[in-house]
């Protein structure tokens, strides 16, 4: 096996665990020291602030519990071997829990690798969308 097929691989694992909403086994295999940061305006916080320990897991349990990905569907993973890095695409209809509404969407995840591992996520979403949905923000 190659580095970037293993690099693909676990993160259509990861994927496939986070859209079942299992919190333990996503975490188990991005493992401990991760960071991630959602892309937006700081008043999407705490997402949109590099979370990490703690805050991380936090985040990410949220994220899960939160949003329904199960109809989310990977439409490409590309793996920059020379950077330890992973772009994927991902796209389909996505449910904000809590509030019942579902939309559909299209995200691309950055994912840095050491060691085999995910050590940084960075999410591009419609941070709009995201802020609209939860109602951090109200649209007039």
């Amino acid at each position: 096996m190659t580095a970037k097929h293993d690099m693909k691989k676990l993160v259509e694992e990861i994927y496939a665990v986070r859209d079942r909403g299992d919190v333990e086994a996503t975490l188990a295999l991005i493992g401990e020291n991760c960071t991630f940061r959602m892309v937006g305006n700081t008043r999407l916080a705490p997402f949109s602030t590099e979370s990490s320990g703690d805050s991380f897991r936090q985040a990410i349990t949220q994220l899960i519990t939160v949003w329904d990905l199960s109809n989310i569907r990977t439409a490409g993973i590309y793996v920059d071997e020379d950077e330890h890095m992973v772009f994927a695409h991902r796209e389909g209809e996505v449910r904000h829990i809590p509030s019942g509404v579902s939309f559909h969407t299209e995200f691309v995840d950055k994912i840095h690798f050491r060691d085999g591992k995910p050590v940084k996520i960075v999410e591009f979403v419609d941070t709009l969308q995201v802020a609209e949905t939860t109602k951090m923000i109200q649209v007039a």
